[in-house]
């Protein structure tokens, strides 16, 4: 009987077709199984030599944050909320993010003359510092059964 190798080379000359290439591959013995090779490493590695590491070199610490209102990697926000008075119920609420803010205080400032640039930069300062939190301002206004609160947290 024919080996693999043969039946194949007997197809690719056009001695046989590829229905009886298939029988005959099908009535072959399988080839052998290839040995193992050996291990890439011995059974019994020889044991490490003792080390002794040096000791780590301190790594200088950048000086502390200062403390904040919330926690790391939260945003603080302004927050404007205009309630009635008698039912406490919500007429707007408008939260927006102090980077924002100071975004937008900063083009706005580009735009106009009436902002004492002093003034703003003193407010900017203060956002900068988390020295602004809490209630900035709240009106109540009877006549119009209005509550007005504008806070930061």
């Amino acid at each position: 009987m024919a080996s693999r190798k043969e039946i194949l080379e007997m197809l690719s000359r056009g001695e046989i077709d590829i229905d009886r290439a298939t029988e005959l591959l099908a009535q072959a013995p399988s080839a052998p199984a290839p040995e193992a090779p050996p291990p890439p490493f011995p059974e019994n590695p020889p044991a490490p030599e003792a080390t002794v590491e040096p000791p780590p070199i301190p790594v200088p610490q950048p000086p502390a944050a200062p403390p904040r209102s919330k926690a790391p990697g939260k945003g603080r926000w302004l927050h404007i909320d205009v309630s009635e008075l008698d039912s406490g119920r919500s007429r707007v609420r408008v939260n927006v993010p102090l980077g924002l803010m100071r975004f937008g205080m900063k083009i706005g400032a580009r735009f106009t003359n009436e902002i004492d640039r002093d003034v703003m930069e003193d407010v900017l300062h203060a956002l900068d510092g988390q020295e602004l939190a809490g209630t900035l301002v709240e009106v109540e206004d009877i006549e119009d059964n209005e509550r007005v609160h504008i806070y930061i947290d």
